[in-house]
């Protein structure tokens, strides 16, 4: 028996079987898978008609079998979907590397689950349309540099104005910074621009001693008008600026007093504003004469309850190599320059009870040079501050000697601007003022030095101590004669 299939064919043939008569029996498969050979003796006729129709069976199985291997094999490719998946992404991910090669761009790669996609899909027109309008949408969306930004953050306000600035008081407030005619600070500290600067002294913490605001000023019988601006003078009356400008003090208080000053404020809006805000108004403040708003912040200060000093830049040791300003009083000069430019200071502003040096190590140990200054004060009516910056200063012997207001600095507080220090010199303070009845501290508007005051001022009353303005501790207090 041939059985024909249409690729190939598998042939079984078996001869014919007589049971009398030995005989064998042969089984060919045409593609020459399997040979058997069943030989049967004449003994055996039963079983080999017994064991035929198995064999037939069993053929016709394998003959099935490898009809549906070669179907399967030899038929069109429709395996299922997670069979195809690695030749269907390896087919893609070379597509996409070929795209990619040519648009020099790397395309994303299909999920595994995503069909592979169509041949007739045109994927290259829309894909460029997009990325022309893309590129255009960007290109209409790039912004160009603004002007007017530019030049708003170009008009800042210098720090050192020159000595030809007019005063202050002359200025018109809410214009460009850029001019010098309109150099003013804001009409209210608390509507100040937002900066970056992080606050630097909590106004949540309460201030140790009263903050009633100071009388406005000028008070007009306390000024000579003059070429350079106006300059402070004894009154009619005798009444002086340093006893018309202080700050209201309790003099009948048994406890040791200590006097804090900040000095350098005005050249820093932020430092200035946490100063007059955050500080007690028993601090005293010291103003740059430099100051474009020297005016405003004077006036800001007094409004927060703080009495007010003027830095006068003098010479120090290390002259030029540090500079405080152009119109430094200099030991090069003589009497009647450096009083120019002490007037020049003074001129700044209206409000203050004195000065203090500002540096000045050099300058305050020539008695050629100070005692000028001084009297110069003195006649004015104001108090003298001595900043403490050489220990061979003669600004206290020659103060005492002409009977005017003036008063010393037994430290300075944040030569070390760290917590640890001047925390340290806090404690000297203290026992400064124990010894000799009241101490003055010296400071500059570091943050970390106005936070540590801040922090001070709150504990000082239950510390045994009274805050004072410093004209509350000045060693003379007679009234000077008018000039």
């Amino acid at each position: 028996m041939i059985i024909s299939f249409p690729a190939r064919s598998i042939c079984c043939a078996a001869s014919h079987f007589t049971a009398p008569a030995p005989a064998t029996k042969r089984l060919f498969i045409a593609n020459g898978a399997t040979t058997a050979s069943i030989k049967s003796s004449p003994g055996a006729g039963m079983k080999s008609g017994a064991r035929l129709p198995l064999l037939l069976l069993l053929n016709h199985v394998i003959a099935v079998a490898g009809v549906l291997i070669w179907v399967m094999l030899s038929g069109p490719e429709t395996p299922p979907l997670v069979v195809a998946v690695p030749a269907e992404k390896k087919a893609h991910e070379k597509q996409a590397s070929n795209s990619d090669t040519a648009a020099g761009k790397q395309q994303p790669l299909p999920s595994k689950i995503e069909p592979p996609p169509s041949a007739s899909a045109p994927e290259a027109e829309p894909q460029t349309e997009l990325r022309k309008k893309s590129a255009a949408q960007t290109a209409d969306k790039t912004p160009t540099a603004p002007e007017k930004p530019v030049a708003e953050e170009a008009k800042k306000d210098p720090t050192a104005p020159s000595a030809t600035t007019p005063p202050p008081d002359k200025l018109e407030p809410g214009e460009n910074s850029q001019k010098t005619a309109q150099k003013t600070a804001p009409k209210s500290i608390d509507k100040r621009r937002a900066r970056p600067d992080l606050p630097i002294v909590s106004k949540a913490l309460p201030r140790a001693v009263s903050d009633d605001p100071l009388p406005p000023v000028p008070d007009t019988g306390l000024v000579q008008m003059t070429a350079i601006g106006p300059l402070p003078r004894v009154g009619e009356d005798g009444r002086r600026p340093v006893d018309v400008y202080a700050k209201s003090f309790d003099r009948s208080q048994k406890r040791p007093r200590i006097g804090i000053v900040v000095t350098g404020l005005g050249l820093s809006d932020a430092a200035t504003e946490s100063a007059i805000q955050g500080l007690a108004g028993g601090v005293t403040l010291a103003f740059a004469a430099y100051s474009s708003k020297l005016n405003e912040w004077i006036r800001l200060a007094r409004a927060g309850g703080h009495e007010v000093l003027i830095n006068i830049p003098m010479e120090p040791l290390n002259y030029p190599a540090y500079n405080p300003g152009p119109q430094t009083l200099l030991t090069s000069l003589n009497a009647n320059s450096n009083l120019d430019r002490l007037f020049w200071a003074l001129s700044r502003a209206t409000g203050y009870v004195g000065v203090v040096d500002f540096l000045g190590s050099r300058f305050t140990v020539s008695r050629t040079h100070m005692v000028p200054v001084l009297k110069a004060l003195k006649q004015r009516g104001l108090m003298y501050l001595d900043s403490g910056s050489t220990s061979l200063s003669i600004a206290p012997a020659v103060a005492r000697q002409i009977g005017m207001s003036f008063a010393a600095s037994a430290l300075t507080l944040d030569e070390r601007a760290s917590r640890k220090d001047i925390d340290q010199k806090f404690g000297e303070l203290e026992k400064r003022a124990r010894l000799e009845k009241q101490a003055i501290g010296i400071a500059s508007p570091y943050p970390v030095t106005l936070e540590r005051i801040a922090n001070w001022t709150h504990q000082l009353r239950a510390r045994g101590f009274v805050l004072a303005p410093v004209s509350a501790l000045t060693s003379n207090t007679a009234t000077a004669k008018k000039p």
